[in-house]
């Protein structure tokens, strides 16, 4: 929840602009959101219901969350801003698989009445897979 809501922040110039030390400290928070969360996404992924397609779909989720926010945090110790703004903004595109998950669950159950199984198969899927492709 903590990254869904410092993430976009990160994202508007005036504050980086006009408040850096704001930006850098709401970036840790932001990153420490993220490491926590895909720690925990992982564990929940590896006993996803429905079995391997979701434990994999949830667990690649989980693995690139936590890789992307490590490598823009890389990137910008190394001062490359270019290529973390880049790494940002993939792993914002992954922590808002969350929304999208939310909005596509209740889609395929309630307006295309798929079965609870094939609904949540595919959303492990898609609920990230999308975001990153636009991100790219």
């Amino acid at each position: 929840m903590g990254a869904l809501l410092a993430g976009p922040w990160q994202f508007y110039e005036r504050l980086r602009v006009r408040a850096m030390n704001l930006h850098r400290w709401l970036g840790r928070f932001y990153l420490l959101e993220v490491g926590l969360g895909s720690i925990a996404g992982f564990a929940m992924a590896v006993v996803s219901e429905q079995g391997l397609p979701t434990h994999l779909g949830f667990g690649m989720l989980a693995v690139l969350w936590f890789f992307t926010g490590l490598q823009a945090y890389r990137m910008v110790r190394r001062g490359n801003i270019v290529a973390h703004r880049q790494w940002m903004i993939r792993n914002f595109a992954l922590t808002l698989a969350a929304v999208t998950l939310r909005n596509y669950m209740p889609f395929m159950l309630a307006v295309l009445h798929w079965p609870f199984r094939p609904t949540y198969i595919t959303v492990s899927w898609l609920c990230w897979i999308p975001n990153l492709l636009v991100a790219e």
